[in-house]
């Protein structure tokens, strides 16, 4: 059923293409329930007019790469520490993803 469940609803479209077929169990559940939630809570942050809700502005505001009125500042040691720490992160995601899971 989890083979045929795929081309039924799509074919290559939902992961089936090549005989892979997409694991319709529980964690996919999981994750489209997650996924289907944070669009719900960005799409809201989106969609107003207040400043500091997105993931994005609350990202620069936890590793301190966000602008200040009065211009940029030279960043502090821990500034730039979480800066590090960030790159590093979406660096080895990148290449997590990129590779397959070999990182």
């Amino acid at each position: 059923m989890k083979r045929a469940l795929p081309y039924a609803l799509g074919g290559a479209l939902l992961g089936a293409a090549g005989g892979l077929s997409l694991g319709l169990g529980v964690w996919w559940a999981a994750w489209v329930v997650w996924f289907l939630y944070f669009a719900a809570v960005e799409g809201m942050a989106l969609f107003n007019s207040r400043a500091g809700d997105t993931l994005s502005e609350h990202v620069w505001a936890w590793f301190g790469t966000a602008t200040h009125p009065g211009g940029m500042r030279a960043p502090s040691g821990w500034a730039r520490a979480r800066r590090f720490v960030l790159l590093a992160f979406m660096c080895w995601l990148s290449v997590h993803f990129l590779t397959g899971g070999l990182f």
